[in-house]
């Protein structure tokens, strides 16, 4: 028989007691810091709201500052020659748009006389491309029979030629917002300069602040430069594949090639579709259609991989990975004009930083010297 001390099958339940935690306080030093980042985190949030919100003009204030950057110095070697500096930024401003209006002629007369032909061309392509069609629209009553949902398709109430005038309107204004950006910053930069110099405070924040504007400068006009001579010489291969496979206009190709190797990741991948769009028309099969828009792809990769990042990478040392996120931040907010304009944006920001931790450092070796002395004369 067993005792009853022994026989227990419901033990009395005893609560475990609580561990005893030790309690670390945060220091004021970590306090500041989880403020400051809180801080930070704030401004971004409403700085990309504003941006977002403010994208008809921001995104043209933005872009007409870039490339002031860029045109800086040709208004400084016109000024070297006794030119004013008003006179001096209104023949680089017409330079400048000289150039984007050839860059459209060049590109508005093949596509003004491809509209013309544009209903043979799509019957002869849909000819030539009628296994892959037939495949889509297997896919497509394949997706409809398993999920049970036809295919939806959404037509646009509003009037065609209201959002046609709205948006042509609205390009307008940006345009010429972007040109005025670019006249007033390059006839007034060295007087805006000037202002932000004398609102700095002490010898070494003007000093930090006058190195920051000359490396903004000479940063993202190098990469412009070394950009545009690359892109020239893809324009001009561009240009050598359209005419050997016998593509009408080879200049249109070529230009073609120029401009959009300026929008990285996406700009490439749509001049090879319009590469393979072009040969489908003449050439008598796909395969044979195939080898314009690979070769020209071959040499996107060759430009991308061995002599971009010998010849930028070493002037302009920047993360692949920030290039690609900021490629992508930026196409999201303002689009392709946010994806051209993502490299600057980054090389500005790197330079501030670089600038702003410089200063730091000097206004801390200069505090400790100080105290130093302070010091030592004290002890005297």
């Amino acid at each position: 028989m067993l005792s009853s001390s022994a026989w227990r099958p419901f033990p009395r339940y005893m609560a475990e007691a609580e561990p005893v935690e030790d309690t670390v306080e945060v220091t004021p030093v970590e306090h500041d810091l989880i403020v400051r980042y809180a801080i930070v985190g704030i401004f971004v949030i409403l700085a990309t709201a504003s941006l977002a919100l403010t994208k008809v003009i921001a995104m043209p204030v933005v872009a007409g500052v870039i490339f002031g950057l860029v045109l800086g110095p040709l208004v400084d070697v016109l000024a070297r020659h006794r030119v004013p500096q008003h006179a001096a930024a209104a023949l680089v401003v017409l330079l400048f748009i000289g150039l984007l209006l050839g860059a459209v002629a060049i590109l508005a007369v093949p596509v003004a006389g491809w509209s013309d032909q544009a209903p043979a061309m799509m019957a002869a392509l849909h000819g030539k491309l009628a296994g892959v069609f037939a495949f889509m629209d297997e896919f497509k009553r394949g997706i409809a029979s398993i999920t049970g949902k036809g295919a939806e398709l959404s037509v646009s109430q509003g009037n065609p030629l209201f959002d046609i005038a709205m948006s042509s309107s609205t390009a307008a204004g940006g345009m010429l917002i972007f040109v005025a950006t670019i006249y007033f910053w390059l006839a007034t930069r060295r007087h805006l300069k000037a202002r932000v110099l004398r609102l700095c405070l002490g010898r070494g924040a003007r000093r930090s602040a006058g190195s920051f504007f000359e490396e903004i400068e000479a940063r993202v006009a190098t990469y412009f430069a070394l950009v545009t001579v690359i892109n020239l010489g893809m324009g001009i291969l561009t240009m050598a594949i359209a005419w050997l496979a016998g593509l009408p206009f080879p200049v249109f190709w070529g230009a073609l090639a120029f401009l959009l190797n300026y929008l990285a990741f996406v700009g490439p991948i749509f001049v090879a579709i319009m590469l393979l769009a072009g040969a489908l028309l003449d050439a008598p099969s796909i395969l044979a259609a195939l080898w314009p828009a690979a070769a020209y792809y071959v040499l996107h990769l060759i430009e991308g991989n061995a002599v971009t990042p010998v010849f930028v990478g070493n002037r302009l040392t920047i993360s692949p990975f920030l290039v690609f996120i900021a490629f992508i931040f930026w196409l999201w907010l303002w689009g392709p004009v946010g994806a051209v304009l993502s490299t600057p944006i980054v090389i500005v920001a790197m330079v501030a930083q670089e600038e702003f931790a410089r200063y730091r450092r000097e206004k801390a070796k200069s505090d400790t010297e100080e105290a130093d002395k302070t010091g030592e004369a004290q002890a005297a």
